[in-house]
């Protein structure tokens, strides 16, 4: 049984873009489609009380639409089948919830650009949640 669906984490970042190449590699090889997904979330401290304080979500429709757009070429490119969604809230969650409803064999996702964090607060989450196997890309 090989790997026909792939959630990947795209926000942008170094990472998230080799995480996206090697979802797209691994979709051509397998004969499967990508499921891109940026999670615009809500900062830290806008979590008050039990309550969201109505702040803006990291994001905008700019990026939104640069992201999409580069997720489409590069699955054209490849001739892969696939699309791009965004999303908000918890990170690690709503990737979660998008592996469920697309039955995906695999999530991948890049590791933090920050050196402190090593391995990265959003991969953390999904290995310790263990519901799909995670592919953290350096």
């Amino acid at each position: 049984m090989g790997i026909r669906s792939i959630v990947v984490g795209v926000d942008g970042s170094e990472p998230s873009y080799r995480a996206f190449a090697m979802a797209v590699g691994l979709a051509v090889r397998e004969q499967g489609c990508v499921h891109a997904c940026f999670v615009a979330h809500l900062p830290g401290a806008a979590a008050v009380g039990g309550f969201f304080a109505p702040v803006p979500l990291v994001g905008d429709a700019e990026s939104d639409e640069r992201l999409a757009g580069f997720v489409s070429e590069e699955l054209g490119q490849a001739h892969v089948s696939g699309d791009f969604t965004c999303r908000s809230g918890e990170v690690a969650a709503e990737l979660e919830q998008l592996a469920t409803s697309c039955k995906a064999d695999l999530i991948v996702i890049g590791r933090s650009a920050h050196p402190a964090l090593h391995l990265g607060g959003v991969p953390r989450q999904l290995l310790a949640r263990g519901r799909f196997p995670i592919l953290v890309v350096p």
